[in-house]
């Protein structure tokens, strides 16, 4: 048994001094015609073409996935890559053969795509003049462009700068700044609104009950007033008044449990009117409506700039709530006790300025 082992180790010991004396830029031999003298396999994202030469003409080159084209002119190699528009980095396999059939493989890699606009900097401002520099890294050539003269971007070494001129329209207006690179687009949001550009008159749509509590489509009048910084009414037919706050570039924050309306039903009792989150699917079977103090609706501002209504966070899973409506208590406090049943829905509600 000793007498194999050793065997074993004097033949080893022949390989790997073989193996040792090869000089450490000698290329590895391969079968006939299978040397290779210089490979390029390493791309940017941009792609181009890369050269693979070979001691000899080989019979056969190809790659393994279509995003690398090989094209074999006698001993060279030229390998084509596309750009590529993914973040993550791809390889692919370069397939040499000899008119024997022997064949060796070469790994080619490609980096992924570093482009976009900064997630979650879309910018929401009052009417005043604005800037923000935030940084935007690529890889690959990129056009800034944006919408609207009022608008405008500039990039200096990664670093994109936004600027908007004050909005002296009277109205919100709504822009976008628009990268675009290898065919590839993204886009980052820009809203100038102030309150004062919605305080006015509108008409709203929304289903509402009638006197068999079915729900009819029918029209209300809203006027917002301005009542502080940030602050404001949402008044219903010149009677339920909604206390709402306003967020700007974004729109109205919409909370229930405040009181809209109050009436006194004998001398020194009150029945009050408190405002309540309605789902959308609220029905004469259905009648689903939030109370409390913490919930809202919110009354956004769209692309166009203008008003509508939206949820404004997840209260269920398979219901959205962006509806509203006011529930009649006792009290001036939404507590259960209290409670004496609906006072009115608004539900699928839209809203356009008249004035």
């Amino acid at each position: 048994m000793k007498k194999y082992i050793s065997l074993f180790m004097i033949a080893a010991a022949a390989v790997l001094g073989t193996a040792c004396s090869n000089n450490e830029n000698e290329l590895p031999e391969y079968a006939a015609g299978l040397n290779v003298v210089k490979a390029e396999t390493a791309f940017n994202v941009v792609g181009g073409t890369k050269e693979v030469k070979m001691a000899s003409e080989p019979a056969k080159a190809y790659a393994q996935d279509a995003w690398l084209t090989v094209t074999k002119k006698a001993e060279t190699l030229l390998l084509t890559a596309t750009t590529n528009t993914s973040p993550q980095s791809r390889n692919t396999l370069l397939v040499v053969k000899n008119a024997q059939g022997d064949s060796i493989t070469l790994n080619v890699q490609q980096e992924g795509i570093t482009f976009g606009l900064p997630a979650g900097q879309d910018i929401y401002t009052d009417d005043k003049a604005v800037q923000k520099t935030m940084i935007a890294t690529a890889n690959l050539p990129v056009t800034y462009t944006t919408t609207g003269d009022w608008l405008s971007v500039d990039e200096q070494s990664g670093e994109l700068t936004v600027k908007a001129t004050e909005n002296t329209t009277g109205k919100a207006r709504v822009g976008w700044v628009i990268a675009k690179a290898a065919g590839l687009v993204d886009s980052l949001k820009v809203v100038q609104a102030a309150l004062s550009d919605f305080v006015g008159d509108y008409v709203q749509t929304a289903k509402m009950r009638d006197a068999n509590r079915n729900l009819v489509r029918k029209t209300s009048n809203v006027r917002i007033e301005a009542t502080g910084t940030n602050k404001a009414n949402f008044i219903v037919d010149n009677k339920y008044t909604w206390p709402v706050d306003f967020i700007p570039g974004k729109g109205f924050k919409m909370t229930n449990g405040k009181v809209v309306f109050k009436h006194e039903v004998q001398t020194g009792v009150y029945e009050y009117y408190i405002s309540v989150i309605v789902a959308d699917d609220f029905s004469k079977e259905h009648e689903t409506a939030i109370n409390g103090t913490q919930e809202s609706i919110f009354l956004a501002i769209d692309n166009a700039g203008k008003l509508g209504f939206k949820e404004y966070q997840k209260l269920a899973s398979e219901q959205t709530f962006s509806s509203y409506g006011w529930n009649r208590f006792s009290d001036s406090k939404p507590v259960m006790g209290a409670y004496r049943g609906i006072g009115e829905v608004y539900v699928e509600p839209t809203i356009e300025k008249t004035n």
